[in-house]
This record gives structure tokens, sequence and C-alpha cells, in this order.
């Protein structure tokens, strides 16, 4: 049996469509087929995702897994790999010939480095405002140099790597936490002396559907909503001081200022407010698809629904935490 260079491990969820574009792009690769495997995680789709089998290489192996979420699905892909390096992707990208062979290579190139790709979105998506918006929004890593990066935290499960003893010896992702985890991964590997890498060379394209501004707050309120858990983790990480600082509840400490835009927001959030928001930016993107004023009401709405998920994870573990304790109390007997 030849050597097995790395595991490429791809998490889905429903989205059959999706994965087999990822899979026609991954399998296209330059680097030596039998060299590297594919590992699928189908985490619960209804009806179950379908490979089609056959004699070629590289191999596909599908793993079945029922409601896990994406980080416990991505442990049980590299439980099972038996490449030297991980390769995690999305199951909605698609990524050039040379992608499987510019991880390794960085494998090489910085033994036992966090590798992280550059994210882009479609040329279509691109063709519109907000298409335009989100990825000069995304790509922040934009002004990254090629190579190691000083950004403790800097990493997206999307497109990474990292060897795998060394993955498997931080336990892998946490899953108690779908938001963030790949943070609270970087945070865990360099609080241990690992160092990241920046691949703008491993690009990936990303196709999901959060192609238009209400997509893409829906999507922005659950991810706040879930990244309560690694806000409350790391209460001192300064990104995460900074959200509870425009998002957290409303402290008598505070400045007038602050407390008045938390205020403001609340008054926002109500939906017959933001649906005209939204229809604002709907009439901006056909009249002006180019103007600050369009940049405005996109970050204005994307803001709301980040306080709206971040106010309602708040609740939500508030509650967690009272009913655990309720629990934990001994029970008595009247006799």
């Amino acid at each position: 049996m030849s050597r097995i260079s790395a595991s490429v491990i791809i998490a889905t969820h429903n989205r059959q469509q999706r994965l087999s574009q990822t899979l026609s792009s991954i399998a296209q690769q330059e680097f030596g087929t039998g060299e590297y495997e594919i590992i699928v995680v189908d985490d619960g789709s209804n009806p179950p995702v379908v490979i089609e089998s056959g004699d070629e290489t590289p191999s596909v192996m599908l793993v079945r897994v029922e409601g896990l979420e994406r980080s416990a699905a991505r442990n049980r892909g590299a439980a099972v790999a038996r490449g030297e390096l991980l390769i995690f992707i999305d199951d909605d990208i698609s990524v050039e010939p040379d992608f499987v062979a510019a991880h390794v290579r960085a494998g090489d190139e910085w033994p036992g480095v966090l590798a992280v790709g550059a994210i882009s979105l479609p040329d279509e998506a691109m063709a519109t405002p907000f298409g335009r918006f989100r990825q000069k929004l995304e790509r922040h890593e934009a002004t990254l140099a090629r190579g190691l990066t000083p950004g403790r935290n800097f990493c997206t499960a999307a497109n990474m790597s990292i060897p795998r003893d060394a993955f498997l010896g931080l336990g892998g992702f946490d899953a108690s936490i779908t938001s963030g985890e790949d943070q609270d991964f970087a945070l865990r590997h360099t609080a241990g002396g690992g160092r990241i890498a920046f691949l703008p060379e491993a690009d990936a394209v990303h196709h999901d559907n959060s192609l238009d501004i209400r997509s893409y707050c829906r999507r922005a309120e659950w991810g706040s909503l879930n990244m309560i858990p690694f806000c409350l983790r790391y209460p001192d990480w300064p990104d995460n001081v900074e959200r509870e600082r425009v998002n957290g509840q409303v402290r008598l400490s505070a400045p007038i200022s602050e407390t008045a835009t938390k205020i403001v927001k609340l008054t926002l959030t109500l939906r017959p407010i933001s649906s005209c928001l939204f229809s604002v930016a709907s009439l901006l993107e056909r009249a002006a698809p180019n103007s600050r004023s369009l940049d405005r009401v996109y970050r204005l709405l994307l803001g709301i629904h980040i306080f709206r998920g971040y106010r309602k994870g708040l609740t939500l573990s508030a509650s967690k935490n009272q009913r655990s304790a309720i629990s934990d109390q001994p029970l008595t007997a009247d006799h």
C-alpha cells in the first residue's frame, strides 16, 4: 500500500449537490492520487449522502454519524484518517488542482504548522453589490503576506491543515463549540508554542447560499448566537471583550454613549424596522450599487443581527446554567 501523505476531511449535512461539486474539484489534484485520501463525514443528512463507488483514486471513505454537529463530525473524520497531514475543507467549496500540494508543501516548509488557506467568493457573487461588500468584509487576511503570522486565533476550518499527530494531541476541535471552534483550536495550538501560516496560494472558492444581505444576516445571527461558548471560555480575549462591549447587556458603569447605542440597537431589532432597512438596501442596490450609503445600510443590518444573535445566545446560556444549578442541588425528602 502506498504512503498516504494527506487526508482531506469534509463534514457535510444535507448538501449532496454542493458536496458532489466539492468532491469533483478535490479529486482532480495534481498531487499523486495514491498519496492522498478523501474522508466524507455525513452528519445525519436526510436522505443520506451517496457517493458513487469505483476503482478510481484517490479513495473516498464515507463515515456516517447522526447529529454530532460539525466540530465532532470533523473529529470523527480525523480519527479514521491515515494521512500524516489533515486538510479540512467545507462541503461547499471548490479548489484548484494544486490545492493539496500547496498544503503539503507548507507542512514541509514549517513542520508542525497550522496552515490556513485563502477563501474567496465565486465570480457570479462578485458581480453583485452585496458580493463585493461581503468579499471586502471577509478578506481581512488579504493584507497578510504569505508565511508565518503572529495572529494567535487566525484560522478557518473551511480551509486549514495540520499534522495528524498535532491535531489529535490537542484533542481536535472542541465539540461543545459550534461557532468559533476553529479560533478555539488555533488558540490552543499557539498556547502550546504552535505556529500558524497563511497560504494565499491554497485558495478555496466558497459556493454557499448566503449571497444576499438577508441570508447573510441570518447566517451572522446564527454564528453570533452559537459563539457564546467561545466568548465565555475566553472572556479576556480582545475580540470577545469588544463583542461584549458592543453587544452585551447594559452596564450601569458604561459610558452614556455606549448605553444609548445599545438601546438604539434594541429598537432596530424590531422586525418592522429591520424589514424597512432591507427594503432600503434593495432600493440602493438598484439605484446606487457602489455608494457609501449602501455600505452603511449593509453594515447596520449586519450589526443588528449580530447583536440579536449575541443577546439570544446570552439568554440561552443563562437559562442553561440555571437549569444546571437546579439539577445539581441535593434532593431532600420530607418525612
